[in-house]
């Protein structure tokens, strides 16, 4: 029998029954991510980087969701875990973002400019750097410590071992419907979205970048909790909410390209650096102008857990 190929896995749909308490909406929600990321550990051993973008993905989303019930579950609960999280992230981070930016970033430019010897090399330089993170991160994947990692997590999950240390008040709001606690939670991180997004013109860097994490959580809120709501407004809503996330995505890239170019110890007078940098500059400028239009379309959309 032919075997079968190593490929991806995107995060399947999120499905809570609509009497769900809160605690249940946790484990059903946490284990979920947990799953979607090792489910591409095969296709990141095989350094195929959608695997590493999934697998990044779904720690993200992970750790977006214990931030997201820490009014139930506090903090001090999940600090270990979440510290094994960041130090693994602390290998997905950099493998991605050198993915990023050398199939996305680099090869529109080397298109546009095939005859610049110097941004040719430094494309050769650019991917060995890559494959030594790549490595990097099979390496910590190999490592007892996410074994250990993986396994505390899904018997945290199995013997929801949190209630060990939380109080009767706390146990009582996990007992209570999480299509309620969801609803509050929406409704006070889209306003905060919309607070930002309307003075997006005043904000500097560092403030969109705020912003974009911002509308990230709340585009993962959603999507965890999507089918307590119609199904045709979370659809709407969470597409607006994709197209400022990518827009935002692309200003915050420049950023990104400056820091990798530095690791890559490429001179701010290098020639292929000023090529590089004035390309991203370009499309920030696009996406500066565009995402006013994407933020009228956002502000258009009914908001699902809204009666």
């Amino acid at each position: 029998m032919t075997p079968k190929p190593i490929a991806h896995v995107k995060a399947s749909p999120i499905t809570l029954a609509a009497d769900a308490t809160s605690e249940d909406a946790f484990v059903t929600i946490i284990g979920a991510c947990l799953r979607h990321a090792e489910a591409n550990r095969p296709a990141v051993l095989d350094g195929q980087t959608e695997g590493v973008h999934q697998m990044r993905v779904a720690f993200r989303r992970l750790r977006s969701g214990l931030k997201i019930f820490r009014p139930l579950i506090p903090r001090e609960v999940s600090a270990a875990l979440v510290e094994d999280i960041r130090w693994l992230n602390g290998f997905l981070g950099p493998a991605r973002d050198w993915d990023v930016f050398v199939e996305e970033g680099m090869a529109p430019i080397l298109a546009h400019f095939p005859r610049k010897r110097g941004l040719a090399l430094f494309r050769t330089r650019a991917e060995t750097i890559r494959q030594t993170h790549h490595r990097t991160l099979r390496e910590a994947l190999a490592d007892p410590h996410y074994r250990q990692l993986t396994r505390a997590l899904a018997a945290w999950l199995d013997n929801r071992a949190w209630r060990e240390k939380l109080d009767d008040k706390r146990r009582e709001r996990l007992a209570q419907p999480a299509v309620d606690f969801a609803t509050s939670l929406l409704g006070r991180d889209h306003r905060r979205v919309e607070k930002q997004g309307e003075a997006f013109a005043e904000l500097s860097a560092v403030e969109r970048h705020r912003l974009r994490i911002r509308i990230k959580e709340l585009r993962y809120a959603l999507d965890f909790f999507a089918s307590l709501y119609p199904a045709s407004t979370v659809k709407a809503y969470l597409g607006a909410l994709a197209r400022l996330q990518d827009s935002l995505g692309i200003m915050n890239d420049i950023a990104v390209a400056r820091r990798l170019l530095d690791e890559a110890r490429l001179r701010t007078v290098a020639a292929a650096r000023q090529v590089i940098e004035g390309w991203y500059g370009c499309r920030l400028d696009v996406q500066e102008h565009a995402f006013h239009d994407l933020w009228r379309g956002f502000m258009a959309c009914e908001r699902p857990w809204k009666d």
